[in-house]
């Protein structure tokens, strides 16, 4: 029982290291001035939007991967893409007035339901 309740702060500790605090791959937060990461906003008709942003130093392709990594994690059942959009959207910089380009996709699914008996 010891060894239980010693090992279960270090199994937390690890599965919080999994998760990337910058970059691309964690969640909305700023780096320097411009927003990075990932954020999922629910559209009109009730589908799933994972936007994904990035200070222009990461590829489409990988800013592609973290919003399908999110659409996995959130449709168990699997899912459809119904849009992609991607292109590169002015931001304000905060600390000094001037506009930056950040790569956004943008990247709507929708989400299978499990039928039911």
């Amino acid at each position: 029982m010891r060894t239980l309740v010693l090992a279960l702060p270090l199994l937390l500790l690890a599965a919080c290291a999994h998760a990337p605090a910058m970059g691309i791959g964690a969640p909305m937060h700023a780096e320097g001035n411009q927003q990075v990461g990932w954020q999922q906003v629910t559209t009109g008709d009730g589908n799933p939007l994972f936007v994904v942003r990035s200070n222009g130093k990461a590829s489409y392709s990988e800013m592609i991967k973290v919003a399908e990594a999110q659409a996995v994690k959130f449709c168990p059942e699997g899912y459809s893409v119904v849009d992609v959009e991607g292109n590169d959207q002015p931001q304000v910089e905060t600390l000094n007035p001037q506009f930056v380009l950040a790569s956004e996709v943008r990247f709507e699914v929708r989400c299978y339901q499990k039928q039911g008996d």
